[in-house]
């Protein structure tokens, strides 16, 4: 993974998370534009769009072909680009274009499969979990520049919180012809997440303990949605974190503990964040969460669980990972 690279899905919403990835340039704007309306998928599909300028510029020089792309794409699509948190500028288009060019017809192909893998993993979501109000999560799909396969933006707790698919992230790293159903899975119960739970979900600010069980939980959720899937698969295709030995997984739980209620971002870093370099791998708080929430899965159905919020979610999680740290 190249150093410009942000984390391989989706990014942490705390606003610590961007204190990890220099992202600070920023996409010139002429001012917001309309907003796309939705595709036939239930979601707005920008690559269209992209695909028209990208074709439109294979032709041309390295330099003109990064104007080209930043005037008839980025730049009309900018307010989409803040929404999700990610700046643009050529020097960062300049860096992915090459690689892009690479799995260009990869991901014009997973383009074309995306609205009917959305329309089945979302009704099988819906039928999982029917009080899913998949409406109220704004649904978008763009090119990331790699900087995501997912991700969530919170905008607040009285917000919607709108989630991103990026076609390019999805092809580097899950692969041509791969079925995301697990990426899927995970990401809509985080907007599920927040329908029942938005004080922990929506907070930019939460407490470590918090991001633990929505991370944890998501990945809880997506195994009970596709109980076929590997322990890779369920960690988002993370080899090194799904080979951490059990010795490694006591001492971050019991770290985690330490630092239990902070809302401090070096707190919760070493856990979250996936360019952490430590005594353990990176994102290590999915793999701690998700062993946790099997715990409490056993008395407590999926819905549930999603509906314990600030307050009662301490108690009922510390226990958890107090057996797992000894």
């Amino acid at each position: 993974m190249q150093p410009f690279d942000p984390p391989r899905r989706h990014w942490l919403r705390m606003a610590a998370a961007w204190t990890a990835i220099p992202l600070s340039l920023s996409l010139s704007i002429a001012g917001a534009e309309p907003q796309p309306a939705p595709a036939a998928g239930g979601f707005t599909d920008l690559m269209p769009a992209f695909w028209k300028v990208y074709d439109g510029s294979v032709s041309l020089d390295t330099d003109p072909r990064v104007r080209r792309l930043m005037t008839d794409f980025f730049e009309p699509h900018s307010a989409a680009y803040r929404l999700a948190g990610l700046s643009v500028t050529p020097e960062r288009v300049l860096r992915w274009l090459p690689k892009f060019d690479l799995m260009a017809e990869e991901v014009r192909q997973l383009h074309r499969r995306f609205p009917a893998l959305y329309a089945a993993q979302c009704a099988r979501f819906q039928r999982a979990l029917p009080d899913f109000k998949v409406d109220a999560s704004p649904i978008w799909l763009l090119p990331s520049l790699f900087s995501f396969d997912a991700h969530l933006e919170s905008q607040g707790p009285n917000a919607p919180l709108p989630l991103f698919f990026g076609a390019d992230g999805i092809q580097r790293w899950h692969g041509s012809g791969a079925d995301p159903a697990v990426l899927f899975a995970h990401e809509f119960f985080h907007c599920y997440h927040a329908q029942r739970a938005p004080r922990i979900s929506l907070e930019v600010h939460s407490r470590v303990h918090e991001s633990l069980w929505v991370e944890g939980l998501a990945t809880y959720a997506s195994e009970q949605l596709n109980p076929g899937a590997s322990l890779v698969q369920l960690l988002l295709d993370d080899e090194k974190l799904a080979a951490a030995d059990p010795a490694t997984l006591r001492r971050a739980a019991a770290a985690l503990l330490d630092v239990w209620d902070s809302t401090e971002a070096s707190a919760a870093q070493p856990f979250f964040d996936m360019g952490h370099h430590g005594d353990w791998p990176s994102r290590i708080g999915y793999y701690v969460g998700l062993l946790a929430a099997r715990q409490l899965g056993r008395k407590a159905s999926l819905q549930q669980l999603a509906g314990w919020d600030r307050g009662a979610l301490s108690d009922a999680l510390r226990p958890a990972v107090l057996a797992l740290a000894q």
